[in-house]
């Protein structure tokens, strides 16, 4: 299993092509955590909607669901595109460091460069490296 570190994709334009969600499961995060980093340009832009929802966008990724309190109930996420690399690397991983619940998706990293699994549980962020 490998860590990823915010110098593995953060600070180059390094995406994800294709996210595929395996597991999501009671994923809360700290509505906080979502804008703690001093990049303000990468925070994710808060959208609520009609029925209750909130969606955060971070460029072409998004996460939907409910806010309780303070924390964001995960209900979807798609995280993908232009900025993903950056944004996971800046805004979601520490996020997600904050955490409790289980998300778990492969993604393919610039056309097939690199497949690896997300494992995100109560806190922990992994990813390892897959092959198909």
């Amino acid at each position: 299993m490998v860590n990823i570190k915010k110098e593995d994709v953060g600070v180059m334009s390094y995406n994800i092509n294709t996210f595929i969600l395996k597991k999501l499961e009671n994923l809360k995060i700290p509505v906080a955590s979502l804008y703690k980093h001093d990049r303000k340009d990468w925070h994710p832009d808060r959208q609520n909607n009609d029925d209750g929802t909130v969606t955060f966008f971070m460029l072409e990724s998004k996460m939907s669901g409910i806010i309780e309190g303070n924390i964001f109930l995960c209900q979807s996420i798609k995280l993908q595109g232009e900025g993903s690399g950056t944004s996971i690397a800046l805004i979601l991983k520490p996020a997600l460091e904050d955490s409790t619940g289980e998300l778990i998706a492969s993604c393919v990293w610039e056309d097939g460069d690199t497949i690896n699994r997300l494992i995100v549980k109560d806190g922990n962020v992994v990813w390892e490296n897959i092959e198909i």
